[in-house]
């Protein structure tokens, strides 16, 4: 991928591994199943789903945006030239611009569910709800943020994040307030309640390694060692 320029097609993927055109399809259905199976392999290399379990063990929902937002950065820097060969194609590959769109909707929705969170402890901007908070948190943390600060202006990877944090937690948190809510955090309802979104707006959650949930993939774990 970071040498396929802006386009990959399957042929030359199929050359590349030195197999049948028709094995990518049997093994993983389609261009956009094998997308995502790469995309789920980078993620677990590079410790992306170890972060998202802290995120939501955190005590409180500014703690978890942080860490979320440094997570997300972090993942951007290490795997650059996976998502450079994405935003290229993504421009003119309706597959890859398909995948992508199905990327971001659930990406969306972790920060929904920590958005709620926020709300539920009063410390959202008045007259702002999880939603407009959850668009903000995803506008302002996109690979194309950090193209532009890190790749363009060769910020460091901590930089970006720490950049980007100051700017979500100032667009979306009421100034002087603290977390109100006495009851710690049910990360695992809020992750359902946000991938039961994720799936109405047409992305199916499940496409994903059950690790991209979370505190949810432990939950249905610990529902299976119980049975």
């Amino acid at each position: 991928m970071p040498r396929a320029g802006a386009s990959l097609p399957v042929t030359q993927i199929a050359r590349q591994a030195g197999v049948a055109i028709q094995t990518i399809y049997d093994q993983f259905g389609s261009k956009g199943g094998l997308l995502i199976a790469v995309l789920n392999d980078v993620q677990a290399s590079l410790g992306l789903f170890d972060s998202f379990r802290a995120v939501f063990r955190s005590r409180d929902g500014e703690e978890a945006m942080r860490r979320m937002i440094d997570a997300t950065m972090l993942f951007w820097d290490q795997a650059w030239p996976y998502l450079e060969f994405l935003l290229k194609s993504r421009r003119i590959d309706p597959i890859v611009a398909r995948e992508m769109d199905y990327i971001d909707r659930l990406r969306h929705a972790h920060f929904w569910a920590i958005a709620k969170r926020l709300d539920e402890e009063g410390r959202l901007r008045a007259g702002a709800s999880a939603d407009t908070a959850a668009d903000q948190a995803f506008a302002f943390t996109t690979p194309n943020v950090y193209e532009e600060l890190a790749v363009r202006r060769t910020a460091s990877a901590a930089s970006v994040a720490e950049t980007a944090t100051r700017a979500v937690l100032g667009a979306i948190l009421e100034p002087g307030v603290h977390a109100a809510a006495p009851a710690p955090p049910n990360w695992a309802a809020l992750e359902l309640a946000s991938a039961d979104r994720a799936k109405a707006g047409g992305a199916d959650p499940a496409r994903l390694a059950p690790q991209w949930w979370g505190a949810r993939s432990e939950r249905a774990a610990g529902s299976g060692r119980s049975s």
